[in-house]
């Protein structure tokens, strides 16, 4: 029998159910609800969704819609502060960065995504730990992105940030405190690892952290890093396990 997922459409909810630092109750009914529930199609009538489901994919994104789905949920409904920004860590063509982005926009919200790519192609991979190789995702269409977020007059929502995340991040840590919610959408070892260690000991709200590859068989390192980092690392327990791996940082209470 589904339980109902009302309390995902109620902000004043949250957090539904806290066990281990996370919201177990919410992690339960986004991924029950996606994966054998009917809450898909129930936000396939939601026009805001519609609207940016719409905006990703015309743009190349390579999402399955549960994924965008949950991401919907999140920045929506569950994000504490309505005004806190997100970070996107593996961009490829922008799609997912357009998608939250326009949801921002058809809020009304003051935050912005900050998409971090090379815009290039994969840097460097660990030819034992990684599948991919270095130059993998190389026809991004940087220029294209950009054209794109300005006819859909998103540039106050979608901010690409163009290089390696060890160049790019540093500068953009003091905006990283008011972050509401991250997604690692990498595939690899070393960015994956780099980017656990270097952001989790500046957030300050409970940050949704959502990491799109460990559980696909083909990205081994990444889940290699959130072994390493995130559970051993930073012990935290995860919130979700379909279709992201969620987690929470710092923990709840």
């Amino acid at each position: 029998m589904a339980r109902s997922v009302e309390p995902l459409f109620n902000p004043s909810a949250y957090p539904i159910e806290l066990l281990g630092g996370r919201d177990i109750g919410a992690g339960y009914l986004r991924g029950c609800g996606l994966e054998f529930w009917d809450l898909y199609p129930r936000l396939e009538n939601d026009p805001v969704f519609a609207e940016a489901l719409g905006a990703a994919y015309a743009r190349g994104s390579l999402l399955h819609p549960h994924k965008l789905a949950n991401l919907y949920l999140m920045v929506r409904y569950g994000m504490r502060d309505e005004h806190g920004s997100i970070f996107e860590f593996g961009s490829y063509m922008g799609g997912s960065a357009v998608f939250m982005g326009a949801i921002l926009k058809a809020l009304g919200r003051n935050g912005k995504v900050y998409a971090f790519d090379t815009f290039e192609g994969m840097p460097e991979t660990d030819p034992v730990r990684d599948l991919h190789r270095p130059g993998d995702f190389a026809d991004a269409g940087y220029q294209q992105l950009l054209s794109y977020i300005d006819q859909q007059g998103l540039a106050p929502y979608v901010q690409p940030v163009k290089g390696l995340f060890d160049q790019t991040l540093p500068g953009m840590l003091p905006n990283i405190a008011d972050v509401g919610l991250i997604h690692i959408d990498c595939d690899i070892y070393e960015p994956i690892k780099y980017l656990i260690d270097t952001t989790f000991p500046q957030l300050s709200r409970g940050t949704y952290v959502v990491f799109d590859d460990p559980l696909f068989s083909s990205c081994l390192g990444a889940f290699d890093a959130v072994q390493e980092s995130v559970i051993r690392g930073f012990n935290l327990t995860a919130e979700q396990a379909y279709p992201h791996l969620v987690f929470r940082y710092p923990a709840l209470r």
